[in-house]
């Protein structure tokens, strides 16, 4: 019998129907997913998500920017650290790899980059970016602050920066080759924060 659409939103089941969306989309992709498929798993009518969701397309952009999300408060927690601003920047490269390696649909839009494009997740990827943007920016303002680093500018520093930690994504995470290159990964970023402190003692 179909689920009659309730007279007012409610929160526990928006947030079963987002729960039960980011597994069959990290499970199997946006388009191999059906809005029948994520009603059928928390019983619900297909109806019903259209009442909380217009399309598959918003509900793909509430799962992404959600795990997106996750990985940004955990970011967060590295940048407000009361650490210096090399060990923050090197702690967030590392740490932001990490997590986006098990950001699954996030790889999918990176996918959907070179062969669909999926216009509709602009915004939540926009928004990604100038998140980053803001938090490397803050980081290497400190550096620059602290003695640690020497600059002509901060933003075109940022810039560049965000050019290179993003260049890596596609083979990191669409090639799989984030296991193979995660030592290789910390090693680097351990051998710059080293340099950065010797230089300051010099």
């Amino acid at each position: 019998m179909a689920t009659a659409a309730p007279k007012t939103p409610s929160p526990e089941i928006r947030s079963q129907i987002v729960a039960s969306a980011t597994k069959f989309f990290s499970r199997f992709g946006f388009h191999k997913t059906t809005m029948e498929e994520i009603a059928r798993n928390i019983h619900k009518a297909k109806g019903l998500i259209y009442y909380y969701f217009r399309s598959k397309e918003e509900l793909f952009n509430e799962v992404l920017r959600a795990e997106l999300q996750a990985v940004k408060d955990e970011l967060l927690v590295i940048v407000r650290s009361p650490d210096d601003a090399i060990h923050k920047i090197t702690e967030y490269i590392r740490t932001r790899y990490e997590l986006l390696n098990r950001a699954v649909n996030y790889h999918e839009t990176l996918k959907a980059d070179f062969f669909e494009k999926y216009h509709f997740v602009k915004d939540v990827r926009d928004d990604f970016d100038a998140f980053e943007q803001e938090q490397l920016t803050r980081i290497i303002r400190e550096g620059s602050e602290d003695g640690y680093l020497q600059l002509r500018s901060i933003e075109p520093t940022v810039n560049v920066a965000m050019m290179i930690i993003k260049s890596i994504d596609i083979p990191l995470f669409l090639q799989d080759k984030y296991a193979e290159y995660e030592q290789t990964i910390v090693e680097l970023l351990t051998m710059i924060t080293r340099s950065f402190q010797n230089q300051r003692k010099e």
